[in-house]
C-alpha cells in the first residue's frame, strides 16, 4: 500500500497538491505500520534459523522481501541513511541465517537484488557514515561482496538485474584493487602490482561472453547486458590509466553510449518496468563529452519521469549541479 501511494504521489502533477499530499500521507501512514509489523515480526521470533521457530518460511520470506522494499522505498525519496540501514539489515539476515529459512528463489532474488546495489554503491567512492545499532551496524559495512557466490553459470544474465554474476564480480574485482592500492599510495611495489591485478581483470572481461535462455540476440535482455558491459570497460580504463577522459571518450564512451540509446529505443513504454542499467547511464554521465551532455540529461528526465521506484534522483541530483 504504501508502494502503491508512493507511485500515485509522483504521477499526480504538481499543480495538483492537495492530492498528492494525501497521496504523501498515506505513504507514510502505510511505511509506519510496515515497519511496525516488521519490528513485532523480529521481535515475537526467537530466530530464523530456530528449528522451533513458529514463523512460516512463508512468513519469513515476506519479512526479507519487505525489507528489500522499504530500502528501495528510502533510495526512490533520496534517503541515503535510512536506505543503508534497511540494506544492511537484509545482508545481515542472509548472512547471518544463509538460504534455509528462505525459499530458494526468494533468496536468490533478494541476495542479487542487495548484492547488485552494493557493488554499484562502492564504484561512487561513498564511505556512509552511520551509527552504530548495539555494536552490529559496523562490522556489516566491512564488506558485503562475499554474497556474490560461485556457481555453475555465471556468465548467464539474470533477467532481473540485466546483467551477469560474473560482469558484478569483476566490477567489485576493480573497485576493490583501487580501494586496496589506494591506501598504499603512490609506492612503485604497490602501482605495479595493481596493474598486474587489473590486467588479469581485463583478460576476465575479454572473455566473458554473458547469455541468456533467449535466442533473439537482439532481444532486450542482451541490448541491457551490453550497455552494463561498456561502462565495465569504461570503468577498467579509469583504474588503469586515471583521468585520461580524453583518450576513453575517444575510444571507449561511443559505444556506451550507443547502448544506452539502443536501449531507450528498444524500450519504448517498457523503460519503467523493466531493467535498466543505471549504472551504465551513471558511468556515462561522469564521463560524458560536451555534445553529449544534454542527451544524457534528457535520459535521466525519461527515467525519472517513468521509474518512481528506483535511485534515479539520487543519481541525476549530482549530475544537475555539476
Amino acid at each position: 500500500m504504501s508502494l502503491a501511494a508512493h507511485d500515485l504521489f509522483n504521477r499526480t502533477h504538481a499543480d495538483q497538491e492537495h492530492q498528492r499530499q494525501e497521496f504523501y500521507s498515506s505513504m507514510l501512514q502505510h511505511k509506519l505500520q510496515s515497519l511496525r509489523d516488521m519490528r513485532q515480526l523480529l521481535c515475537s521470533s526467537k530466530g530464523l534459523d530456530d528449528a522451533y521457530d513458529s514463523t512460516s518460511q512463508c512468513e519469513k520470506d515476506g519479512l526479507l522481501m519487505a525489507v528489500m522494499l522499504h530500502s528501495l522505498m528510502e533510495i526512490a525519496t533520496n534517503s541515503t541513511r535510512e536506505w543503508v540501514v534497511h540494506t544492511l539489515g537484509g545482508l545481515s539476515m542472509v548472512k547471518r541465517y544463509g538460504h534455509e529459512p528462505f525459499s530458494p528463489e526468494v533468496y536468490r532474488f533478494v541476495t542479487d537484488h542487495f548484492s547488485l546495489f552494493e557493488a554499484f554503491l562502492a564504484t561512487t567512492g561513498t564511505e556512509l557514515e552511520i551509527e552504530d545499532l548495539n555494536g552490529w551496524l559496523v562490522p556489516q559495512r566491512k564488506s558485503m561482496f562475499p554474497i556474490l557466490r560461485s556457481m555453475h553459470g555465471r556468465s548467464r544474465i539474470n533477467p532481473y538485474t540485466g546483467l551477469s554474476s560474473e560482469l558484478i564480480q569483476n566490477i567489485t574485482l576493480i573497485t576493490s584493487t583501487i580501494q586496496r592500492h589506494s591506501r598504499a599510495g603512490s609506492v612503485r611495489k604497490s602501482a605495479t602490482i595493481m596493474r598486474t591485478e587489473l590486467q588479469a581483470v581485463e583478460d576476465r572481461l575479454s572473455e566473458l561472453q554473458q547469455w541468456s535462455e533467449d535466442s533473439d540476440m537482439e532481444s532486450l535482455i542482451y541490448i541491457n547486458a551490453a550497455a552494463f558491459e561498456a561502462a565495465a570497460w569504461v570503468y577498467l580504463r579509469v583504474a588503469q590509466y586515471g583521468c585520461e577522459a580524453e583518450e576513453i571518450q575517444k575510444s571507449l564512451m561511443p559505444k556506451l553510449f550507443e547502448a544506452i540509446r539502443r536501449v531507450h529505443e528498444r524500450r519504448d513504454a517498457l523503460v519503467g518496468s523493466v531493467p535498466y542499467p543505471l549504472w551504465a547511464l551513471f558511468i556515462a554521465a561522469c564521463l560524458a563529452p560536451e555534445h553529449e551532455r544534454i542527451q544524457v540529461l534528457d535520459w535521466f528526465e525519461e527515467l525519472k519521469g517513468c521509474r518512481s521506484l528506483s535511485n534515479v534522483s539520487s543519481f541525476k541530483d549530482p549530475k544537475d549541479s555539476t
